[in-house]
């Protein structure tokens, strides 16, 4: 008789060490002789059985003391069999509720003694127990096999000692299940974190080409602007005439103001890259998603050229609390589907619009849109309609995770009526302009039927 682990460890405690198989007596036994026996083994109940070995009921060392310790107690019940005693109930004093001249049996029936059937796993012989009538008083417990025989007995300190070994483990057992929780846990937020990284890296890599080359053109300007400002320089001698000098010096201006946008150029490449590749797992920023759309489209000026218009409507002052490389990340993803979708050529329109407490950004292209059967799918990992070797299937996927479970936000995506696909972001606003929503005019985000 074992309590079964419910973990499936393969640990139990077995009842059988914890049963007293001699607590019993026979009903033609005296009560002297089964007070000497319950003496004899220390125990506190016993268990009177018949001749077919069933248990019929129920006997306290107590109370064969008290019976055999009163005045005329040996003479008048020690030598009577047991299971045909009956004693004046002021024997017991205090302990029963009966007036002092009832007379109680020694011998409590079995109906009110509380018995376990072996079959009987731990859980449910602790059901049985809290079952228990108000009646069953007493401690000890009858344990009987499957046909009913007696088995023996277990005291109830003995039952408690075993909940309460089963409890140690069962907490010992929680806490390493925590732990191998929580460190699974931490492991898979890794991975997913290195599974962002990754796709982030792979969609720079993608974009390393035409980063070159918007970098190159300011590059080569600045490298001719200073090759001709050391040639003005050469030129401007004191003999040169006045008309000259001042011909040169407009050559000059000219010269360091090319070199200065072209200066501006490569710092606006520069930030909008140190923006998309930045680690900022560990710790939001309030930014500005403007400033977040606009260097995204600067990432991928020279992919888009001038087979791709964009069209932007950007309400004014779109603060939100972010990782701002992630967010960036998401809109490149989402830029690029929409360029990949369009084949090289038409038009996107990027719409920013503040609601209650978010801000509403919809990317819309005039591509073909999203097969019908398809779209409950675009955001599964690994899903792609791009062919062999365009794309892991992951862009979406992870734009998913970032955007609603590392910022609360929403994304969502349908076909336009005109045509094309589109995708709603949904971020919430910063804290501090939540704050200030009652003094600014509300414009309600209309989503467009798919």
């Amino acid at each position: 008789m074992s309590m079964n682990d419910p973990l499936g460890n393969g640990n139990f405690v077995e009842w059988s060490d914890h049963i007293h198989h001699r607590a019993s007596f026979d009903q033609n036994q005296t009560v002297e002789e089964v007070h000497r026996k319950m003496l004899g083994l220390g125990i506190d109940y016993a268990a009177e059985i018949d001749e077919e070995n069933v248990p019929i009921g129920l006997v306290s060392f107590k109370m064969l003391s008290a019976a055999l310790s009163a005045r005329y107690g040996q003479a008048l019940f020690a030598k009577k069999t047991i299971g045909d005693t009956r004693v004046p109930s002021s024997v017991f004093g205090s302990r029963t509720n009966m007036p002092p001249d009832h007379q109680m049996a020694l011998v409590i029936p079995v109906s009110q003694a509380t018995v376990f059937n072996s079959v009987l796993d731990f859980f449910a012989a602790q059901a049985c127990l809290g079952r228990r009538a108000p009646d069953h008083s007493f401690d000890d417990i009858i344990v009987t096999s499957d046909d009913g025989t007696y088995e023996g007995m277990i005291s109830m300190r003995d039952f408690m000692k075993l909940q309460m070994n089963f409890l140690h483990w069962q907490q010992r057992e929680l806490r390493q299940h925590n732990e191998d929780m929580n460190r699974t846990l931490s492991q898979l937020s890794q991975a997913q974190a290195e599974l962002v990284n990754s796709a982030k890296m792979a969609a720079l890599g993608e974009l390393v080409a035409g980063i070159a080359h918007e970098m190159n053109t300011p590059l080569g300007v600045l490298i001719s602007s200073h090759d001709m400002i050391e040639k003005i320089f050469d030129l401007l001698t004191p003999e040169v005439p006045a008309e000259r000098r001042a011909q040169l010096n407009h050559h000059l201006r000219t010269n360091i103001d090319l070199g200065r946008e072209a200066s501006e150029r490569v710092t606006q490449i520069i930030r909008s890259l140190r923006t998309f590749g930045r680690d900022d797992q560990q710790e939001q920023h309030t930014a500005s998603l403007i400033d977040l759309i606009e260097s995204t489209l600067v990432l991928l000026a020279n992919k888009f050229k001038s087979s791709i218009v964009v069209h932007t409507d950007l309400a004014e002052g779109a603060q939100v609390r972010c990782y701002p490389g992630q967010v960036s990340q998401v809109l490149v993803n989402v830029l690029t589907n929409a360029f990949q979708a369009m084949q090289g050529g038409g038009d996107i329109y990027i719409e920013l619009q503040r609601g209650m407490d978010h801000w509403a950004l919809s990317i819309r292209d005039t591509g073909p849109g999203i097969p019908a059967h398809l779209i409950d799918r675009i955001f599964d990992p690994g899903f792609t309609t791009k062919g062999v070797g365009v794309g892991t299937g992951l862009g979406l996927s992870i734009s998913k995770k970032i955007i609603e479970q590392n910022h609360g936000g929403r994304i969502t995506a349908c076909n336009h009526p005109e045509g094309g696909a589109i995708f709603r972001i949904e971020l919430p606003m910063a804290p501090r302009e939540q704050d200030e929503l009652l003094h600014v005019p509300i414009v309600e985000f209309t989503p467009l039927q798919s």
